[in-house]
């Protein structure tokens, strides 16, 4: 009996193997992302997909005027879908946000400023996220394990939600007066 509770001990205490510490035989029935416990590719080509649509988009359209998203050959405006404003009259932390996009998109960083302060960030972060998703995507493909941004990736989403929150408070206090 003793014999069994120090083999269990043992056997509880001891590491789990690593990719490279994996037999061929187990490497070769498994994949090394599945192993790593590294998300699938469908992630990554959902995001590369969103995103390479998103920015193309952007170019696509133009922006008319302060208000009107216009998609070109129909010359027809997107259609304003902000319920917040509908609603209550006012604008939403995300209000300007397409026409900032576009804005970017079409290199006037001047005119993305004033529909969307922290939009110009947010296109940042789309924007990157093609080349980012890409090199995933290879990396998967080689067997190599993704990189992860832990604390930084959540930390910069949480960054971005709290500007557009503050600059929206601002910009609704400095309106008020």
């Amino acid at each position: 009996m003793w014999r069994e509770v120090r083999a269990r001990n043992q056997f509880m205490s001891q590491q789990p193997p690593s990719i490279v510490d994996l037999e061929p035989t187990a490497r070769a029935t498994e994949p090394s992302h599945a192993a790593a416990g590294a998300p699938d590719a469908t992630l990554h080509w959902t995001f590369l997909g969103l995103s390479s649509v998103v920015v193309a988009l952007a170019i696509l359209f133009y922006v008319h005027g302060e208000e009107q998203v216009v998609i070109p050959l129909i010359d027809a405006p997107l259609p304003e879908t902000c319920t917040f404003k509908q609603m209550t009259g006012m604008n939403c932390p995300g209000c300007g946000l397409t026409r900032c996009f576009v804005s970017m998109a079409h290199g006037d960083v001047r005119r993305a400023w004033h529909f969307n302060p922290v939009g110009i960030l947010l296109f940042v972060v789309v924007v990157s996220q093609i080349p980012f998703r890409s090199l995933q995507i290879w990396r998967g493909r080689r067997g190599l394990p993704e990189i992860r941004l832990g604390r930084v990736g959540y930390s910069l989403m949480l960054v971005l939600v709290a500007a557009l929150m503050i600059q929206w408070i601002v910009r609704t206090l400095l309106g008020m007066f």
